[in-house]
């Protein structure tokens, strides 16, 4: 059973994953950039919601943007206010972020088979992705169904 966990040495194998995981940390990180440069008091997000500017109404994801910029500067109250979704999708991708480096230094650093390693990071991230986004899906389900 040992023999599952090792790895080949040939690290060339592991880099594409490395690519993809430091790849997505990027855009996380690049998301919470956004998020603290731009303020939900000024409502300065450059960004506008497609969504609503298509179809002139209100999106379940409306107000993301800026309560994402209360979450980064500590104001968890408003960031409710502007979408009560907020908070978990941040989490979500806070947890990611951290989730990118770990396994991609649990790759570098450990006789860990990849196969299972990825296995088990698509699997967590997909559970995690359906428990934080679970009210924008059902949301979702309920307008398209």
């Amino acid at each position: 059973m040992k023999m599952l966990w090792i790895r080949s040495k040939n690290k060339t194998k592991n880099k594409p994953y490395h690519i993809i995981n430091f790849v997505l940390a990027g855009i996380i990180m690049l998301i919470f950039i956004y998020s603290g440069l731009f303020s939900a008091e000024k409502d300065n997000h450059p960004i506008p919601s497609f969504y609503e500017e298509l179809y002139g109404e209100t999106s379940p994801s409306s107000g993301l943007s800026r309560s994402f910029s209360e979450i980064v500067r500590g104001r968890f109250k408003s960031a409710r206010e502007y979408n009560p979704n907020g908070i978990p999708v941040f989490i979500f991708f806070l947890v990611q972020l951290f989730q990118r480096f770990l396994v991609s230094l649990i790759i570098h650093r450990k006789n860990i088979n990849l196969d299972r390693l990825v296995l088990f990071d698509s699997l967590s991230s997909a559970i995690l992705f359906l428990y934080c986004f679970r009210d924008l899906i059902k949301v979702f389900i309920q307008n398209f169904s």
